[in-house]
């Protein structure tokens, strides 16, 4: 996954920060066309700083091809196995070496890359070619096995005036229309980190100067409004499927945010509609994916919900709300009290009435409430109907309290 901005940037010599990493990175490909064999290097730090894109340059300085495998890629034993291996004791079409590139290697799963780690240790073993691995976290227990295998540079986050230098680069290189009190506010908020920084610049693209605000309105450590102003704001596909593809928030709840946050962003019915319709079918592959246990659908599902949403405006969205939270999750957090005690009383009553626990929610509890409060009406006292349900149910005082009190029914659910 090269970062944006490789375009221009032409030479690992003109990569802006971490020089000192940068001369370690060709000291090591120095060694290695000297013929000297390496450990492989183990690139880490915060995304958006220059990792993957100091890699590549690294191989164009060097002379050599990049065979690249990232998080977008399965990297089971069996594809490392068959396909990255023989690339790494063979040469490139036209005689150069091949450099072998593991992108966000932190983020191989044990259940969707099986063999990964006892795969890329054969593969560290058996290389006759160059190994970067890229990471966020060296120290992220996914990748506890490469320890002792690697040599780790680790590079820092880009000072304020390094990411501006980078924004002003990119807008000359790609054309995009920024004014110079722009590009000083969104590296400010960038945090060091300068792909957050150039998706900005996309979304912001001809933009009036005061739309400067709607990025300056989030906090940056708020990884779902990062991801809704590179959705919304957008007008390129790369963009909003890269935000998502780096944003720490799991899609369910994406989907959620999404969901709720369309109609305050896009006007026009037909915008609406379009949008909605590529949530739709978003939710439709990944709905197939759990249920089928085939991932390639999550691609489309990933490219769905953040791109077609994106491209389903016809104008510039809506700036001047902010984002509205998923009723959803409120309603499960103003209910989260009543439906962990229903939950409770649920088990409880399952030794007696041998129904599934949502079957008790949904209908036992409702009517015992009915039958609590219509005995009172006729006479009964609390404290009898309290002695009746601890009797017979083994109920608390405040577990019939909630019973007789009509916390139930649908939120009890």
């Amino acid at each position: 996954m090269q970062s944006p901005g490789l375009e221009s940037v032409n030479s690992i010599d003109d990569v802006v920060g971490n020089r000192y990493q940068i001369e370690k990175m060709k000291a090591f490909a120095k060694e290695i066309n000297s013929g000297k064999r390496r450990e492989p290097l183990l690139i880490w730090g915060p995304t958006g700083i220059g990792k993957t894109l100091s890699a590549y340059l690294l191989a164009k300085w060097a002379g050599w091809s990049v065979i690249e495998n990232n998080a977008g890629d399965r990297r089971g034993a069996d594809v490392l196995d068959s396909k990255t291996a023989p690339s790494s004791t063979s040469r490139g079409l036209f005689g150069s070496r091949n450099m072998i590139l593991l992108d966000e290697i932190d983020e191989i799963s044990g259940s969707y890359d099986q063999g990964a780690g006892s795969a890329i240790t054969r593969l560290i073993n058996n290389s006759k070619s160059p190994i970067i691995m890229i990471a966020n976290n060296m120290w992220n227990q996914n990748i506890s096995f490469l320890r002792g295998k690697v040599e780790a540079i680790k590079f820092s986050k880009l000072t304020n005036l390094e990411v501006q230098k980078v924004l002003k680069s990119f807008c000359i290189s790609n054309g995009i229309k920024l004014t110079p009190g722009m590009i000083e506010s969104i590296a400010a908020r960038a945090s060091g980190d300068a792909r957050s920084a150039i998706n900005d610049a996309l979304a912001l693209d001809g933009a009036a100067e005061e739309a400067i605000d709607v990025v300056g309105l989030r906090d940056r450590k708020s990884e779902v409004f990062l991801a809704l102003d590179r959705i919304f704001l957008s007008n390129t596909f790369s963009a909003p499927v890269r935000a998502l593809a780096v944003s720490d928030v799991e899609t369910e709840m994406m989907i959620k945010w999404i969901d709720e946050n369309i109609p305050n962003r896009y006007s026009g019915m037909n915008e609406i509609h379009s949008a909605y319709q590529s949530l739709s079918k978003g939710t439709t592959f990944s709905a197939r994916a759990s249920i089928s246990h085939y991932y390639n659908y999550f691609r489309y599902m990933s490219a769905l919900i953040s791109s077609g949403v994106a491209l389903s405006k016809t104008g510039r969205p809506n700036t001047v709300k902010g984002y509205a939270f998923p009723k959803v999750i409120k309603s499960l957090s103003s209910t989260k009290s009543d439906r962990g005690a229903g939950t409770l009383i649920a088990k409880k009553l399952r030794r007696k009435v041998h129904s599934s626990s949502r079957y008790i929610r949904s209908t036992i509890i409702p009517l015992l409430s009915s039958m609590a409060k219509h005995a009172m009406e006729n006479g009964n006292t609390k404290e009898e109907v309290f002695d009746f349900f601890a009797a017979k149910f083994g109920l608390d005082e405040k577990e019939s309290e909630y019973i007789i009190g009509g916390n139930s029914g649908s939120q009890a659910l």
